[in-house]
């Protein structure tokens, strides 16, 4: 069985009426993550239990830890992070739209290849989806690509240390019972 925590697992889809990379599981060829991944869960249990600010939050955060701040402005991921660090609806759609023929040949390409800066770019065009949800667990998946690839050696090591910032990074946002 394939780790969860590998590319190998999924294969890469661009979703030219919603503007986004959907995530199909090789084993089961449906987009649900595995069992074994505890961030959609949690993800629910913070909106849940706080509001959906949170999950705009993280995924911005996801976002940071790819360097989205090194993006030059003027570059589809430049745009894209500049759209995401504003509540603007009307924004994010536009920059959305706007960059979707990057965003499909960072699926297409990029991700197969085990190319670093794909990763990135889906990982701040997740930041711009309009569902709080998905923008989360979009930027999640993607910044956990985004790890794999870019480790110098033990990219499954890489993933998972940046599943389990995730997971704290969320468990430190539900309120103290």
């Amino acid at each position: 069985m394939i780790s969860d925590t590998s590319v190998d697992r999924y294969y890469y889809i661009f979703d030219s009426r919603e503007h986004r990379a959907l995530v199909l599981d090789r084993e089961t060829g449906e987009e649900h993550p595995p069992e074994t991944d505890p961030r959609p869960p949690l993800i629910k249990h913070v909106r849940t239990r706080r509001s959906s600010t949170p999950l705009r939050q993280f995924a911005r955060w996801c976002a940071q830890q790819v360097g989205a701040g090194g993006a030059a402005s003027h570059t589809a991921a430049g745009r894209l992070w500049a759209a995401a660090q504003r509540d603007d609806a009307a924004a994010w759609r536009r920059v959305r739209q706007d960059t979707s023929d990057s965003a499909m040949l960072a699926v297409a390409l990029g991700l197969p290849h085990g190319q670093a800066d794909a990763a990135q770019l889906l990982t701040l065009h997740a930041c711009t989806h309009s569902s709080a949800r998905r923008a989360a667990l979009d930027a999640a998946h993607m910044s956990e690509r985004w790890a794999e690839f870019s480790a110098e050696s033990n990219p499954a090591a890489a993933a998972q240390a940046m599943r389990e910032q995730h997971v704290n990074w969320l468990l430190d946002r539900l309120p103290a019972p």
